[in-house]
């Protein structure tokens, strides 16, 4: 596929698959001088790229993991340390996550704030049991 159908497919723009490119993320463009075609590899490639960007990865760790995924050879220290670190990163986000679900969870559910909203937030972050006169009061 030319980069205009590559741009398409992935949804990002054409300066920043070269820019890819020119990190090392992508093969290089050939000085050939004709059309470059990209094929599946290449779609994939920037299919975890988008990915671990909007992760939160830097082009650096990027490089790290596809290294590890297109190695020939067993993946690397580097890569060890790194795929560990990052996953105890997602995990401490992921629970993050889920304590701000659960506070607007919580805050969504009592349409007047006439009760005590520190008791809402430490509730909804399982700082606190919620008391039991106090119930969830429908929209």
């Amino acid at each position: 596929m030319t980069i205009g159908q590559l741009a398409a497919h992935t949804g990002l723009s054409i300066s920043a698959i070269r820019f890819y490119q020119r990190r090392g993320l992508l093969p290089a463009r050939q000085p050939n001088g004709g059309w470059q075609r990209f094929g599946s590899d290449s779609l994939a490639r920037l299919t975890v790229i988008k990915l671990a960007k909007e992760c939160g990865f830097t082009l650096d760790e990027i490089a790290v993991l596809l290294d590890a995924l297109y190695a020939p050879s067993s993946p690397t220290a580097t890569w060890q340390a790194m795929g560990e670190a990052k996953l105890a990163e997602i995990d401490a986000q992921a629970a993050r996550l889920q304590q701000m679900r659960r506070l607007l969870t919580e805050a969504l559910s009592y349409c007047h704030f006439d009760l005590d909203r520190s008791q809402i937030i430490a509730t909804a972050l399982d700082w606190a049991d919620r008391p039991q006169d106090q119930p969830s009061l429908p929209c």
